[in-house]
């Protein structure tokens, strides 16, 4: 499925940063926030779980494909996977139901 792009600025947001970041999260059609362990420790999750979404840490495991994703965005692994093999990476990662199929 192709992606598509979306500009902060052509969405109705909140200015506190976490309600921003649900509100940009809801608009984006997403059911889960993946964030940072380092943005945890400041990030409210009550704008969030308000919207129904959920918030997930994230730290990438030290090997393969993450290796390096500890010192760069993560926009680094969309460049360099696509947005359908990120997907897959992601769902092996969390042991989704279709896992298997994209660890493969």
């Amino acid at each position: 499925m192709p992606g598509r792009i979306l500009t902060a600025d052509g969405l109705s947001a909140r200015t506190e940063r976490s309600e921003r970041l649900a509100d940009l999260t809801a608009a984006a059609g997403a059911g889960t926030y993946l964030c940072g362990t380092g943005g945890m420790t400041y990030l409210d999750p009550a704008p969030f779980t308000a919207r129904g979404i959920a918030v997930a840490p994230f730290l990438p495991p030290a090997a393969g494909i993450w290796a390096s994703a500890r010192r760069v965005t993560a926009l680094w692994a969309l460049a360099h996977l696509g947005p359908a093999g990120l997907a897959a990476r992601l769902r092996a990662l969390a042991g989704g139901p279709d896992s298997l199929a994209a660890a493969a």
